[in-house]
């Protein structure tokens, strides 16, 4: 009797869902296919060592996987190099989640490179990484650039990483602004990443100007650096007129607090 009742609610469930999409199949296989609410997440994954001392992309992997973001910007990783064992860090961590990525490979590191990565859950059909003109003795920053293909919606998603001297920063900060702007405002924008500024810098109000902060329209704590005590939020997601804003949190629990040196942020959120 059992596999009888289970047998009938299959066919039950098969037969409405045929009715669903016969009644208007385009928009019901869309919905299928693409959500009308999309994650986004940034995450720096400190080469995958943890406050423990311990190399672990698997710990990484699970907390990524536990937030399902759609689109997801990582800063601090390393392709090939000595001290993470060869690893290519973004296609294992990709390979793992089923999603697409691209890497901008910012610094020769250990035989190897270092830098910031994007994965997304849909087509990346554009990567572009722009150096930030380097200063003195300073490490290379770079601006990510890609485009992803949301239910044939065009979706700019820029992933950065900025130095922490203030001068630098504030450069930095200026042509990270020319290169977006330069690229438009009137289709979806989000540009997250470690900037390595708090919510009072001056930089981060020059960003605000033209795109929300998410991190600053919630009551609760936002703190996501050093991962074990947060005292301060340098890590942000801003979005313009084009994304509507449902939730924004960070990601704080014991296994974050582990994982990495950074918490990370994850904001949900509908295209107009």
């Amino acid at each position: 009797m059992k596999k009888l009742f289970l047998l009938i609610l299959f066919v039950l469930v098969v037969v409405s869902g045929v009715y669903i999409i016969r009644k208007n199949p385009e928009d019901q296989l869309k919905k299928i296919v693409y959500p009308s609410e999309y994650r986004v997440m940034t995450y720096n994954i400190h080469h995958g060592v943890g406050t423990d001392g311990m190399y672990s992309l698997s710990r990484i992997v699970r907390i990524i996987r536990e937030q399902a973001p759609h689109i997801l910007c990582l800063n601090e990783v390393d392709f090939k190099t000595e001290r993470t064992y060869r690893d290519d860090q973004a296609r294992k961590i990709a390979a793992e989640l089923g999603m697409e990525f691209t890497f901008a490979r910012n610094l020769q590191l250990q035989g190897g490179w270092y830098g910031n990565a994007i994965l997304s859950k849909f087509p990346i059909y554009f990567s572009e990484n722009k150096l930030f003109v380097q200063r003195k003795d300073e490490e290379p920053r770079a601006l990510l650039h890609t485009i992803v293909n949301i239910n044939n919606k065009k979706l700019h998603f820029y992933g950065t990483h900025l130095s922490t001297d203030s001068l630098a920063s504030a450069a930095e900060t200026k042509e990270l602004l020319s290169i977006v702007l330069d690229w438009g405002l009137t289709q979806p924008v989000i540009i997250a990443g470690d900037l390595n500024m708090t919510s009072t810098s001056q930089r981060i109000h020059e960003i605000a100007y033209y795109f929300y902060d998410l991190g600053s329209v919630i009551t609760e704590k936002m703190n996501t650096y050093p991962s074990t005590e947060p005292v301060k939020r340098i890590d942000y997601i801003f979005t313009n007129d084009k994304i509507v804003p449902i939730s924004v949190y960070v990601v704080d629990n014991e296994n974050t607090r582990i994982a990495s040196d950074h918490l990370p942020v994850v904001a949900k959120f509908r295209i107009k």
